[in-house]
């Protein structure tokens, strides 16, 4: 009776095994996505990035895809994290779920956005099938606002099986000052640091002012949400001679400014420099973990901001005649990794 019972027993053990197998949240990457272009026929923006799938729940529970550039004309590059933007799983019936993400940007008015990337895969997102081909007829990215909505479809790409989500990392975010230009500018980035201390950009030098961020591209969670950057172009007509960037965790605000002014003033830049948690946009609170950055603007002279996560700093620059510009009594723009 033993040897029936240990087979028994080792049968049930491989079937409990194979069921965890079959509801285990996978992480799925995005393989040579690529979203047709504003001219019929020619290719746009590459789709990348990561979002983990429950196959058995049908349930996304992290992403970061990023829809890179060109961009559609009224909408710029843009990274879909679960701190910008909703998950969604549909399903047709007689075929594998629809999934995709959905970000709201925004109040209504003329800066007003919705944007939506939908991934159709043409085989179940499970263990069995990797890669797995998009559908072309229901992949796309969609772009809502007050006009008529902009539709792009993804013609190429598949979804790859990946082990493991990228990890949680940390960047630290460095401060420099031109003191001829009276500027200061921020960057994660370990390129730009190197030429702005070896002098490829002359004249900078580095504040010792620093915070943390999530790298771009690292796992994302919670309010985590990409750092977008814009740059007032000196050589531009359009800016008066203003050499400054602008940095903002706000997809809303980042769309606001890109419509409003990146043919002029602000020259978009990036979606995604750098990622941090966005405060609470009535009180300005940052959440436990993380640490408030301030953002003062001198509006007197050339538009140049400074963001700082010191309150001696703050008070400092609102002397010298810079204003407070954020969320919350206190103008927090982020939140920084303490």
């Amino acid at each position: 009776m033993l040897i029936p019972q240990l087979r028994l027993g080792l049968l049930i053990a491989t079937v409990i095994a194979s069921l965890d197998v079959a509801a285990a949240a996978r992480v799925w990457t995005l393989t040579d996505v690529h979203i047709a272009g504003a001219v019929p026929g020619t290719a746009g923006p590459v789709a990348t990035g990561y979002f983990t799938y429950d196959d058995t729940t049908r349930t996304i529970t992290n992403w970061n895809v990023r829809v890179g550039l060109p961009a559609a004309v009224a909408f710029p590059a843009f990274t879909y994290v679960p701190g910008n933007s909703m998950m969604y799983v549909f399903d047709p019936g007689g075929r594998p779920p629809m999934l995709g993400f959905s970000a709201v940007m925004g109040v209504p008015g003329p800066d007003f956005g919705v944007r939506q990337l939908q991934l159709a895969p043409l085989a179940a997102l499970d263990a069995n099938n990797a890669p797995v081909a998009l559908d072309s007829n229901d992949s796309r990215e969609d772009f809502i606002s007050l006009g008529p909505t902009q539709r792009r479809p993804i013609i190429a790409g598949s979804l790859t099986l990946a082990s493991l989500p990228p990890p949680i990392a940390i960047v630290q975010v460095d401060e420099f000052y031109n003191p001829t230009l009276r500027h200061y500018f921020m960057t994660a980035s370990a390129t730009e640091k190197q030429d702005l201390d070896t002098g490829v950009h002359p004249g900078w030098m580095r504040t010792g002012e620093s915070f943390k961020a999530f790298v771009t591209g690292s796992s994302a969670g919670g309010s985590i949400n990409p750092v977008c950057r814009f740059y007032s172009d000196p050589q531009n007509p359009d800016t008066g001679g203003v050499d400054s960037h602008f940095y903002s965790a706000d997809a809303g605000e980042c769309l606001s400014i890109f419509r409003r002014y990146a043919s002029g003033f602000w020259m978009f830049e990036s979606d995604n420099v750098f990622q941090v948690n966005l405060p609470d946009k009535t009180t300005g609170t940052c959440a436990a973990g993380t640490i408030p950055v301030y953002r003062l603007w001198n509006q007197r002279t050339d538009s140049n901001h400074r963001y700082t996560t010191s309150l001696a700093i703050k008070a400092q620059m609102l002397a010298a005649g810079f204003t407070a510009e954020g969320y919350g009594p206190d103008g927090v723009a982020m939140c920084a990794v303490q």
